[in-house]
């Protein structure tokens, strides 16, 4: 039997518990194996080799310079108990004791990146090299489970049972004081994404992967941290509805709010209304085909893991981090443009024109910044994979990668993948990832001229160039008015159950000045 690597048996963890077997399963689907670990440690607690390290946090999530902390708490909640004494007691065992532990493993990896282990003996260094603190950019989630029941029964009324949003609740005084609702648990304010049983499933779900999720923790923070502006939010599903059906300059965002208002509040209904829309289902059925995107870089993540990953044969090994970071470029795009990528790598995998090579090269970004080459290339007949054929593939790949730069100076990198054609009933790949930044004038000519003798990338040969603006959704939601405020008695924001009253207060009173 071969022997694991460490990095082997880090991805095959699955947490010690339920609940950090659950989070961990479904951060691997969205954010992919390579980059996600459960149950990481640090070297504290560890005298003269011996003694077990300090879990830092629950997942650990490294991908380029974002890091995203995991806590998980699944703690009892008391429902015969008084709210007034069940709430604080489980605010203070899950949500206080997460955003802390949170806070303290920022600070730790922070100051001590390569300190960091995949087990208990700290025998097994982090294989991804962490981003240094002056680039990083730190996400902290506390996952607790618990409250979705009890919040249920406290709102009443059909509620989902997700936590409430309310962004003045600052420190435990102010929380323990609010049943059921979640503002910045940390005295400092910084921010700590709260999340329940309900709502972690939802969000990974819909944001599967990484771009796609840092980019909603993003804009949500900065939502919620609007200086000046209390805003209020019935729970983390609605706020995720507003930001996916709510595109500007073409990317998902959260609702202006306008100039002098002091108060934001978010009706409820709003992710009902979105999951349940044929918008929603049309998305979900076009997203099918991306999925072998994923799938093309779970591939390449086991030979990495495995030590197994190869590079061009006329240079040395480049190394796992050379490696991640080829199969980072590919991960690095969101579902809605792995949608497009996915259909470009099929139709090359599907020509065969024995032969011949048949390439076709995506631009994306406004200017293009970054090119995707796809490429297949038949073996002839007795020709030697790994002596001749691979040399002539790698080779016409890499030729790809410099020489599309000429003629587009705005890209920035290019992304290569080579293999055989599906006709051929094996398939092998290979990556490149290439920085076209920095190339001189002089060096993109001399890739030209190889490119020529090549007869590649000219109009008369069958490389083409592609861009295609695919819409997520086939048509843009428009959600029902709330109405102008959710501010009750004292300026007290309403919850729930008071909100319902305003709602059907309201439409009593449009429905009487109808008839009027």
């Amino acid at each position: 039997m071969i022997e694991k690597t460490a990095w082997e048996k880090a991805a095959s963890s699955d947490g010690t518990t339920a609940s950090e077997r659950a989070l961990t399963s479904l951060a691997r689907r969205a954010f992919l194996s390579l980059w996600s670990y459960p149950n990481v440690y640090t070297d504290e607690g560890r005298v003269n080799g011996k003694g077990d390290g300090k879990e830092l946090c629950d997942l650990l999530v490294v991908f380029g310079n974002d890091v995203l902390l995991f806590s998980d708490k699944d703690c009892a909640y008391q429902s015969k108990v008084d709210v007034t004494v069940a709430w604080p007691r489980w605010y203070r065992s899950a949500i206080d004791k997460s955003a802390k532990q949170l806070a303290g493993a920022e600070k730790f990896i922070k100051a001590f990146p390569c300190r960091i282990f995949l087990d208990k003996a700290r025998q097994s260094p982090s294989p991804i090299e962490l981003p240094d603190a002056s680039v990083a950019r730190y996400y902290l989630i506390a996952v607790t489970r618990g409250s979705y029941f009890p919040a249920r029964r406290f709102f009443g009324g059909g509620s989902s049972g997700s936590l409430m949003l309310l962004s003045e609740l600052v420190g435990k005084t102010a929380h323990t004081n609010t049943p059921f609702h979640i503002g910045f648990p940390l005295e400092s304010r910084r921010f700590v994404h709260v999340l329940d049983e309900m709502t972690v499933d939802l969000l990974l779900e819909e944001l599967d992967t990484v771009p796609d999720l840092v980019g909603y923790l993003k804009k949500k923070e900065a939502f919620m941290q609007q200086p000046g502006v209390i805003v209020s939010v019935p729970g983390e599903e609605e706020l995720l509805a507003r930001y996916m059906s709510t595109i500007r300059d073409e990317e998902h965002a959260f609702p202006k709010t306008p100039k002098d208002v002091d108060f934001v509040a978010l009706p409820e209904g709003d992710w009902k209304t979105y999951r349940a829309s044929p918008q929603w289902q049309a998305k979900q059925q076009a997203n099918e085909i991306s999925y072998t995107w994923d799938a093309l870089i779970e591939q390449q993540s086991g030979f990495i893991r495995s030590g197994k990953a190869i590079t061009v044969p006329w240079q040395p090994n480049m190394g796992d981090a050379n490696h991640e970071r080829i199969v980072r470029a590919l991960a690095s795009q969101t579902r809605l443009a792995r949608r497009s990528l996915s259909a470009d790598l099929l139709v090359a995998l599907h020509r065969s024109d024995p032969g011949h090579m048949f390439a076709r090269v995506k631009l994306t970004g406004r200017p293009p910044d970054k090119a995707f080459v796809f490429l297949t290339i038949p073996r002839t007949e007795g020709e030697d994979y790994d002596t001749t054929y691979r040399h002539r593939r790698m080779h016409s790949l890499m030729v790809y990668c410099h020489a599309v730069k000429h003629g587009m100076p705005t890209l920035k990198e290019a992304i290569g993948v080579a293999s055989e054609p599906l006709s051929e009933g094996t398939s092998s790949q290979d990556f490149m990832y290439v920085d076209l930044a920095g190339v001189s004038d002089e060096e993109i000519q001399d890739w030209r001229k190889q490119a020529d003798e090549l007869d590649i990338l000219r109009p008369k040969t069958e490389a083409k160039l592609f861009r295609n603006t695919e819409s997520e959704f086939p048509a843009p939601f428009r959600f029902v008015a709330p109405p102008p405020i959710y501010i009750g008695e004292g300026g007290v924001p309403m919850n729930r159950a008071a909100r319902r009253q305003a709602d059907k207060a309201a439409k009593r009173e449009r429905k009487k000045q109808h008839q009027s």
